[in-house]
């Protein structure tokens, strides 16, 4: 009994000290390999990132600040702060000889720590005087320099996506040139030019990161001429152009100049508290190249409005408002390179792109609405709009409308009237045109957080690598396409949200029904108080009968109005409890089904 004691306990050591040596050998030499169990694979290197990586020209040194003993008493920064050297990791891996890895530990009044200052590092203060540090910095043989100063967790998500435009970014040696035309404040923020002479400018999002990998020349809005060298014409909610102004875009366009145009019948982003629909048009452009885009009319679509909070609290402040619209990726174009990854893309407001009959070009749409959608006139989005009614007023046509899409084929000037030594009368074109601008405004696409000085960006939907990736295709630079949509932090709950609108269709004529019933029952209960002889107080039998007839009826309605109301949230509330208790109980039930299971074929084998 005492050797069996002896064994047993010397297994137990054996087995500890096993157990331990392995982690620490799977620690130092296996750190590479995961296993990657996310829908997206976001912790798994694309294949955009791999190729990118092959075709570095040059190496690339990688110098990682990680203050990992002044981290020790935060887990949360210690466990990120590995994720990050785990993905250094994995990309020196992919490029061994391209890429070096050196991983320093700057400890407080150390040479590193001055290393770590010098080359732009932003350090969290503690309270006794130190610094913890969590950066990058990449260096190449040509003495390009790029930084991260401080990895934010909030952007774990697009860590690859970080880390992949930080080191190919040194490879970019000519950045392809955009020419901007654009009446919204792209480079100053919401404050405008005046935000910017007080030190206040916050760009746009979209436009800093067109900076990062383009070359951006801002267009005055009385240009006379495209800028030489300019790969890509971008213009996003332009203003009125005179016929010289449209000729010269009529002229870059025929002669093979790539074009990115965001037109709008109603620009929510230029002035929220207008009083009319703020539209943008290219006047006979759009006929000449074979498409139009109702002036005045934009697309409400009830199958992937938006929820919006109207003021007040509680569940019948929150609407679908059928002119927010998020563009699921069924409604994306899949087989084009600049969609076929992004999730969603939420739009505002937007426009329809309808092709003209018998236009010589083709219209390929990338964005499109579900079929649950109609034209509006665009007044009804200003101000303060009827969710209701618009659902209500929604009479879905047969087909989708098509957000954005790419315009290709042989297209005539739209001035055959000029000539010239210069002037092209014909030519093949190749476009993307977009029915919305508001796609770009912050508020529709990012959150945007402070840190250490820093506007770190955490996007919510993929306005952005949409615009990036039409940006950069067009112009012949494809090197982030695949990997800029990965690890979107918003996902839609699109069953549930089918649930919830089918749910509120049913209640809402009902409700819209009692609402009229109520209206009218206060009326003619207001005229019969009014009709009171002169002098007196009051009223004849009849009047007080039919008084108390109203006033019954109208209790009456106002809690059938409630119990509408009430099952409504019952409904959408039984469904949360029902889908809580799938994901709580039903996964330990399977466990212990497959346990019970297991044991009880195991006995029977025995048995036999």
């Amino acid at each position: 009994m005492a050797n069996l004691k002896i064994g047993t306990f010397g297994s137990i050591i054996i087995g500890i000290l096993l157990f331990f040596s392995l982690t620490i050998l799977g620690d130092r030499f296996l750190r590479g390999i995961r296993i990657d169990l996310t829908e997206d694979g976001l912790y798994t290197l694309s294949s955009g990132t791999e190729e990118g990586l092959s075709d570095l020209t040059e190496p690339v040194r990688l110098e990682y600040y990680f203050s990992r003993g002044l981290a020790a008493p935060y887990p949360q920064l210690i466990n990120y702060g590995k994720r990050v050297e785990d993905m250094l990791r994995a990309l020196e891996a992919a490029a061994p000889g391209a890429i070096e890895l050196s991983i320093i530990d700057p400890e407080p009044f150390s040479e590193e720590e001055d290393d770590a200052v010098a080359a732009g590092i932003t350090g969290v203060p503690l309270s006794d005087g130190s610094t913890i540090y969590l950066g990058l910095r990449a260096v190449n043989s040509v003495d390009g320099e790029a930084t991260i100063p401080f990895f934010s967790e909030e952007r774990e998500t697009f860590l690859e996506y970080d880390l992949a435009k930080l080191i190919l970014s040194l490879e970019i040696n000519e950045r392809p040139k955009i020419a901007l035309l654009s009446s919204l404040p792209l480079q100053f923020g919401a404050g405008g030019p005046q935000a910017a002479l007080s030190g206040r400018a916050q760009p746009y999002v979209i436009y800093e990161q067109l900076q990062e990998f383009f070359t951006v020349e801002d267009m005055a809005p009385d240009f006379g001429v495209i800028p030489v060298d300019t790969d890509v014409l971008m213009m996003v909610h332009p203003p009125a152009l005179n016929d010289d102004q449209l000729y010269a875009i009529d002229q870059f366009v025929l002669k093979g100049g790539r074009a990115l145009v965001f037109l709008d019948p109603h620009a929510e982003a230029l002035d929220p508290r207008a009083f009319a629909p703020n539209g943008s048009s290219l006047g006979p452009l759009l006929g000449a190249w074979g498409v139009d885009i109702p002036e005045n009319m934009i697309v409400g679509d009830a199958s992937l409005a938006q929820r919006v909070q109207l003021g007040g609290f509680g569940p019948d402040s929150v609407k679908d408002f059928v002119f927010w619209i998020g563009i699921r990726d069924d409604f994306l174009s899949k087989d084009d390179i600049a969609t076929g990854d992004i999730q969603n893309i939420n739009i505002a407001s937007a426009g329809a792109i309808l092709p003209i009959e018998g236009a010589t070009t083709t219209l390929t749409p990338l964005v499109e609405t579900s079929t649950v959608s109609m034209l509006y006139d665009a007044s009804r989005a200003v101000g303060v709009p009827d969710p209701d009614g618009l659902l209500r007023d929604l009479a879905p046509t047969p087909e989708a409308y098509t957000i954005a899409g790419r315009i290709s084929g042989n297209v005539e000037t739209a001035f055959p009237d000029r000539a010239g030594e210069n002037h092209t009368a014909s030519g093949d074109i190749n476009l993307v045109l977009v029915s919305d601008s508001d796609l770009l405004d912050n508020r529709f696409w990012v959150q945007l957080q402070e840190l250490l000085g820093q506007r770190i960006v955490v996007p919510i939907a993929g306005n952005g690598s949409f615009v990036l990736n039409l940006a950069e295709h067009i112009s012949g630079s494809d090197m982030l396409l695949g990997l800029r949509a990965r690890g979107i932090s918003t996902r839609p709950f699109e069953v549930v949200d089918e649930l919830r609108r089918n749910a509120e269709a049913r209640y809402l004529n009902e409700e819209q029904a009692l609402q009229n019933r109520l209206q009218a029952a206060e009326s003619r209960l207001a005229e019969l108080e009014a009709q009171k002889p002169d002098g007196t107080a009051i009223l004849s039998s009849e009047q007080e009968s039919e008084i108390e007839l109203f006033r019954t009826e109208l209790l009456d309605t106002r809690k059938a109005l409630r119990e509408v109301k009430r099952n409504l949230r019952s409904e959408i509330e039984n469904l949360g409890s029902l889908l809580a208790a799938i994901n709580i109980a039903l996964v330990p039930v399977l466990l212990i089904l497959f346990g019970i299971s297991r044991t009880y074929f195991r006995r029977k084998r025995m048995r036999s």
